[in-house]
């Protein structure tokens, strides 16, 4: 399946845009038109819509960053071809979401971007006193998004801090995690393997989500079609452990009849 271009995209052009605005802080209107190939009249609409989910503040003429960790990536992602792709499976998977619940990430940038589009829903909303949602983060970033939101409680596991996935590992985070229960385990991967299952490039990374996987009554994986036949070094757990697969490509015939076999849903985006 191909991507549509980025600026036909709404998805793929709010990834970019969020990418570029936590590289400048700051970005113009007739700019992002530029780049992106699109009207005005469109960049300022998802301006707005930005600002309503607390993602940037708009100025005149533009936009200007909040505090928040936008992206694993440092740089503009133009050139990512899978960003568009992402926001699709982040977008359905934070539709799975219901106030009140507690859920849990591993890091990634498909689980920032989903936990980025869970934390800003505006239907999700503190009550009579009790969070709207309750977030167990084993990343930094996460954690990072989910703190600036009033109505989200933001737990975070103890550690050592990875430096280039940022998340927590080590016996700090296994440790609280294995008092704390979830409602839904959203969980990235490098590789997506019928035979290796869900695997990354971390075993202490891998240990900590193997335990939040263990301690959730929902699993909820997410992947693009590349990652499909794909291994990485570190197990998380079997394709068949997982109650749903949120997944943006083409589905191979043998995942496909995998999923089924061990009442996987799959969700395709």
């Amino acid at each position: 399946m191909r991507s549509a271009p980025v600026g036909k995209d709404r998805s793929a052009r709010w990834d970019h845009v969020l990418a570029r605005l936590s590289e400048l802080k700051r970005l113009s209107v007739a700019e992002v038109a530029s780049e992106l190939g699109i009207s005005e009249s469109t960049v300022r609409r998802d301006f707005v819509e930005m600002e309503r989910a607390q993602l940037a503040r708009r100025t005149h003429g533009g936009i200007v960053a909040v505090d928040v960790a936008y992206s694993l990536a440092t740089g503009p992602r133009a050139t990512d071809t899978s960003g568009g792709d992402r926001e699709r499976i982040a977008e359905r998977a934070a539709s799975l979401v219901e106030a009140g619940q507690t859920i849990g990430f591993n890091g990634g940038r498909t689980t920032t971007s989903t936990a980025r589009r869970v934390v800003s829903r505006p239907d999700i909303d503190s009550r009579d006193g009790m969070p709207g949602l309750t977030v167990v983060c084993a990343a930094l970033n996460i954690a990072t998004e989910a703190v600036l939101r009033p109505h989200v409680r933001t737990v975070v596991l103890g550690g050592v801090a990875e430096p280039y996935s940022f998340e927590l590992t080590g016996p700090l985070a296994t440790a609280t995690m294995r008092d704390l229960w979830l409602d839904t385990m959203f969980v990235g991967t490098i590789g997506l393997d019928v035979q290796a299952g869900l695997t990354c490039h971390s075993e202490a990374e891998a240990g900590v989500t193997r335990i939040m996987i263990g301690h959730s009554r929902r699993v909820v994986g997410l992947a693009t079609a590349d990652k499909i036949g794909e291994r990485a070094l570190a197990g998380i757990c079997p394709v068949s452990v997982l109650t749903d697969l949120v997944i943006a490509g083409e589905v191979t015939e043998e995942l496909r009849e995998h999923l089924t076999e061990h009442s996987v849903r799959l969700h395709e985006v």
